[in-house]
């Protein structure tokens, strides 16, 4: 009986795993918050969803307060974050990964066996009014090969109008303190803050709160040699071909 080719093995193998991809929406997510399982106000906000090779930590407060709503962007439920700063008063200083006071927070930890590359922060918003916050930033800190702890944030973004869900995606800077991707993510723990403050530091809602990138186990030895096998045995074939 005629065996497969390598490469035809390595096609079924890619399909198999695209067919029992449970969600597309969350092919580049790593970690999800949207409150859509929690019962009260006093709920832990727990993950709703957390890629498989990455653990996260609940989506903290730091003297702010929320409440559980419904009637969210996709009609579910939602938070209500309240005690934001009318005044910008946010230190990039850091000493361990503590949160900075008037922050959302949370913490990645990314296996020892896999590795991850992190791009940005991603979250449906809406200003019930005039008096609630209208600026807001993601910032991202790590700990450096020095034992330093590094960040990188996406600058002050302004959120314009209320009364409407809106949906807003902020992105990391590559070009100022590059985040640790690849290999350098392995067994690494990230720290992820979430800043509003402006107008009268009024209530902002917030839904679908994620962190976006995505995330592989390590290959092993003789994986990485298959696929890299694969590749290079497409590569004569073509020439032959030609």
């Amino acid at each position: 009986m005629k065996k497969p080719s390598l490469f035809l093995a390595l096609l079924i193998s890619w399909g198999l795993q695209a067919t029992l991809r449970a969600d597309d929406s969350l092919d580049n997510v790593l970690v999800k918050y949207d409150f859509n399982f929690l019962k009260n106000d006093c709920d832990p906000n727990a993950p709703s969803y957390c890629a498989p090779c990455v653990w996260t930590t609940d989506l903290g407060l730091s003297h702010l307060d929320q409440k559980l709503l419904c009637g969210g962007s996709d009609g579910s439920q939602f938070r209500n974050f309240s005690g934001w700063d009318i005044a910008y008063d946010y230190s990039f200083a850091r000493a361990d990964f503590s949160p900075a006071p008037g922050v959302l927070s949370y913490d990645l930890f990314v296996r020892p066996d896999a590795i991850a590359n992190i791009s940005g922060v991603s979250f449906d918003w809406l200003r019930p009014d005039c008096n609630s916050v209208d600026s807001i930033q993601a910032t991202i800190f790590w700990l450096s090969t020095g034992g330093g702890i590094e960040y990188l944030s996406t600058g002050p973004i302004t959120l314009d109008g209320f009364g409407s869900w809106n949906s807003r995606v902020l992105e990391f800077p590559i070009d100022v303190n590059p985040l640790p991707t690849g290999i350098d993510t392995s067994g690494k723990q990230f720290h992820v803050e979430i800043y509003a403050w402006g107008a009268a530091g009024g209530p902002l809602y917030l839904d679908n709160v994620a962190l976006l990138g995505n995330c592989a186990p390590i290959p092993e030895p003789g994986g990485a040699l298959l696929i890299a096998t694969a590749g290079i045995a497409l590569l004569l074939r073509r020439r032959l071909r030609n």
